[in-house]
């Protein structure tokens, strides 16, 4: 006999999304025990802890958990698809996408605008983290697609190219370096340096002046894109990214130069990737058939070249 509920594997598969039970209960609209007691009856029933619980409250997933929550979400969309009227034609069921936080603000309101307008019925979790939670969410199974840079990303893992972004240079609006059409990394290695001090990208803007034989001087680390701008644009020192908002402003209104790059250099690649294991869900082969197909319509309208 089944001894499991659709609800309680549809608290499992939220809790699991969401990496706690408070944060699962508040996107299910339910209270917080009865998300921990769907979790421990179907934990009871299956003989098996599906999570590692930490003092935080927040949870990862077992190997049996990481398991069980690809095959939670195949029952999930199979029940979904079976209360389908037979003469719908919308797709229906649940899909979830973690974004790195750096390029979300840019390419996912985008997507996920168009994707909702075409599948309205289909209830998308988005998860936002640095470069290591997006890997270590599509090695568990937490998300099943990821937006995030290629060089973060498995290279086995099936993957949809949104856009490819040449590194470019962050001044001070006051700068020499300004007046100049276009700046060398010889040039920017003899000024203090705002490093985004995150795991992928400090080792790719780092390698740029390694390829060159340089050594940048790095003045200050900073955690995100936005810190970084603020400090180029108040004088701190110059930066390399890739990334560039339509406008070249930082937060508190001043503004910043930015200058393409003199030498040759590789692009970041933002990519859609989608999870290991199981076979991709309906909804998650519409979704890339959607990235896919818009990629002639505006996908890079967040960024400008340089």
């Amino acid at each position: 006999m089944i001894t499991f509920s659709l609800r309680q594997l549809e608290y499992f598969v939220a809790t699991a999304e969401h990496g706690g039970v408070n944060a699962a209960a508040r996107a299910r609209h339910v209270s917080q025990p009865s998300v921990s007691q769907a979790i421990a009856e179907l934990e009871r029933s299956l003989g098996t802890p599906l999570f590692h619980r930490q003092a935080s409250r927040r949870v990862e997933l077992t190997d049996a958990g990481v398991r069980v929550l690809q095959q939670a979400r195949q029952l999930l969309a199979q029940a979904a698809a079976l209360g389908r009227q037979p003469e719908a034609d919308s797709l229906r069921g649940k899909l979830s996408l973690i974004c790195f936080q750096d390029l979300a603000p840019y390419f996912a309101p985008r997507l996920l605008a168009g994707f909702r307008r075409q599948h309205p019925e289909v209830e998308l979790t988005l998860l936002e983290g640095d470069l290591a939670s997006v890997q270590r969410a599509l090695r568990s199974g937490k998300a099943e697609l990821a937006l995030t840079y290629e060089l973060a990303s498995e290279p086995q893992l099936p993957r949809q190219v949104l856009a490819e972004l040449p590194p470019y240079a962050l001044l001070p609006a006051g700068h020499p370096l300004a007046a100049q059409p276009a700046v060398s990394l010889q040039q920017l290695a003899a000024e203090p340096l705002i490093l985004e001090d995150i795991p992928h990208s400090r080792e790719y803007l780092l390698s740029l002046f390694w390829q060159q034989q340089l050594t940048p001087r790095v003045a200050q680390a900073v955690q995100s894109f936005e810190m970084q701008r603020g400090l180029v644009a108040h004088g701190c020192g110059v930066a390399l990214a890739c990334m560039r908002p339509t406008g070249d402003i930082s937060y508190d209104g001043l503004a910043i130069a930015c200058r393409p790059l003199l030498e040759a250099l590789p692009p970041q690649r933002v990519v859609l990737v989608q999870a290991a294991g199981a076979a991709a869900s309906a909804a998650v082969q519409a979704f890339m058939h959607w990235a896919a197909s818009s990629q002639g319509d505006g996908a890079g309208n967040a960024v400008v070249t340089v």
